[in-house]
């Protein structure tokens, strides 16, 4: 890692690694790599960003990838499309990541799995600052540091801060989100997705811990049953850093000109699929408690 026995970044990761009590091999250089795919599928709108803004947070990246096992194991594709960018829709650009490594690397120390890490996040961030949920604060409240100024937002701001503390410590995450429910109700909705150790992708609400862990929420099965795969406005979509084979433009709904200028997947059958898994498993329990006492 260029310079970073010298630097506050070398500070932070050889901290890191006493807490941790590792001393992981870092990745081969890698940096150059990682930069040359962060501006290859940036916005546009970041290409005036410092490249000193970029090179820290790729260094923080690679440095949260050296300092645990299971942060290791995540393959090299998937750390750079889901570990390595530095925003996830059109928040503003905070430098989060010295932050949030020093801050969120200690509470998961002890964590044995990406996914018991990615919990104990989920968990226990929200008291450092007293972030709340509070509706209807996108775009005013989105970024990291809009979010611990106010102590609040909505949850397209706390979806942006939980993925980029999960980010922050080697763990692959995404925002994930509907335009509108295709419901008589509507609202829309943002929440994370976490690409555990199993290979799938996992849904969390942000700031919505459950001792039942992933794929536990409010919203599945009902309303997100009712979903509309190919729908502009009734989809479920999945944002990628990187355009591609099988991206759309995720929609940014707080705009009134529908911008398109981030990528996304089209994810709304695997969340009918989990509404049905829900909604099986609610029958059979409720088909169980009607047998007679033995």
């Amino acid at each position: 890692m260029r310079g970073a026995g010298c630097t506050a970044l070398g500070i932070l990761l050889l901290a890191s690694q006493a807490l941790l009590c590792t001393s992981y091999p870092l990745e081969p250089p890698a940096e150059e790599e990682c930069l040359e795919y962060l501006q290859k599928y940036q916005p546009r709108s970041d290409a005036a960003l410092p490249l000193k803004y970029l090179q820290e947070n790729t260094e923080l990246a690679l440095a949260a990838r050296s300092v645990s096992s299971w942060a290791q194991d995540v393959p090299w594709p998937v750390f750079l499309k889901y570990v390595l960018p530095y925003a996830s829709v059109d928040e503003p650009r905070d430098n989060w990541r010295p932050l949030f490594f020093q801050r969120f690397l200690p509470l998961i120390q002890d964590a044995r799995s990406l996914s018991e890490a990615a919990l104990i996040l989920n968990e226990k961030i929200w008291s450092i600052w007293g972030i709340v949920f509070k509706p209807n604060q996108t775009p005013e409240i989105m970024s990291p540091f809009q979010v611990i100024q106010a102590g609040h937002a909505s949850c397209t701001g706390l979806s942006i801060f939980l993925v980029n503390a999960l980010r922050s410590v080697g763990i692959p995450a995404r925002m994930a989100g509907t335009p509108e429910w295709n419901t008589k109700t509507g609202g829309n909705h943002d929440w994370v997705e976490v690409l555990t150790e199993s290979g799938v992708w996992s849904f969390t609400g942000a700031a919505e811990y459950t001792e039942q862990g992933f794929n536990h929420t409010w919203f599945v099965p009902d309303p997100a049953r009712h979903s509309l795969s190919g729908s502009r406005r009734h989809a479920i979509y999945a944002v990628s850093w990187a355009d591609g084979e099988g991206t759309v433009s995720y929609p940014l709904i707080w705009h009134d000109n529908d911008n398109h200028t981030v990528s996304a997947y089209d994810v709304t059958e695997y969340y009918l699929e989990a509404a049905r898994k829900h909604a099986d498993a609610r029958l059979t329990l409720l088909k169980l408690n009607d047998l007679p006492a033995s």
